[in-house]
């Protein structure tokens, strides 16, 4: 059996963001803003659409796509592709379940 595909395998890392899952301005306190578990490698496109509550992920790190995000963006992010985010921790779920909670998840 493979490896689950994972969503950041961008091999260019022009093209990788240091995405902060709760917006600095909504984050408790400085110690919050640096934590590690406070951050996501994501693609430029997939951080644009986390940051707009567009795309979320589950506690597992599998996608989960807002209704109102187009079926051409969709197409853009692979959502019928079964990846998930690489990297979580449990220490990242409670920032996960904040963003969730923000976009309306």
């Amino acid at each position: 059996m493979g490896q689950t595909p994972r969503l950041n395998t961008v091999s260019d890392a022009s093209l990788l963001r240091a995405s902060h899952i709760v917006p600095w301005a909504e984050c408790d306190d400085d110690a919050h803003r640096l934590d590690v578990h406070h951050g996501l490698l994501l693609s430029a496109l997939w951080d644009a659409a986390f940051d707009a509550g567009k795309v979320s992920f589950n506690d597992a790190g599998e996608p989960m796509f807002h209704p109102s995000l187009g079926v051409t963006e969709k197409a853009l992010l692979q959502a019928n592709a079964t990846a998930v985010l690489a990297g979580l921790s449990p220490k990242h779920l409670p920032n996960l379940a904040r963003h969730r909670r923000r976009a309306g998840f």
